[in-house]
C-alpha cells in the first residue's frame, strides 16, 4: 500500500471507522505523507497520527509563533491538530542509523 496513494476514506469504511496511524516516516517525504493524513482527517477518515519524523521537522511542526521555525508547517498542524513532540530518539536506537535526530 503506497501511504501517499492510499483512499482513506474507503480504507476507514472497511474497517468500520475512523483510523489510528503508528508508524516511522521516510525522512525525505515526511511533509508529503503528514499532508495527505491531513486531508484524510478532513473526511474523519483519520482519527490521529503518531509518527517518527526527524527531529527539526517535528520542531517546526510544533514551533511557536515569531520563532526561526515558524512556518507553512507550524501554520496547517497546529491549525488541523493537537502537535506534540514526546521526546528525542537519538540516531543509535535505529539500523541503519540515520545523521539525524528524531521525534
Amino acid at each position: 500500500l503506497d501511504v501517499l496513494q492510499a483512499d482513506y476514506p474507503s480504507i476507514a469504511d472497511e474497517e468500520g471507522g475512523p483510523l489510528s496511524i503508528i508508524g516511522n516516516l521516510p525522512y525525505y517525504i515526511t511533509s508529503q505523507i503528514l499532508f495527505a493524513l491531513a486531508d484524510a482527517s478532513h473526511t474523519n477518515a483519520v482519527r490521529s497520527a503518531t509518527v517518527t519524523m526527524q527531529w527539526e521537522v517535528g520542531k517546526r511542526i510544533v514551533a511557536p509563533t515569531r520563532c526561526k521555525d515558524y512556518g507553512i508547517l507550524s501554520v496547517v498542524f497546529q491549525l488541523y491538530a493537537d502537535c506534540k513532540i514526546h521526546f528525542k530518539i537519538p540516531p543509535t536506537v535505529f539500523y541503519p542509523q540515520p545523521k539525524v535526530d528524531s521525534a
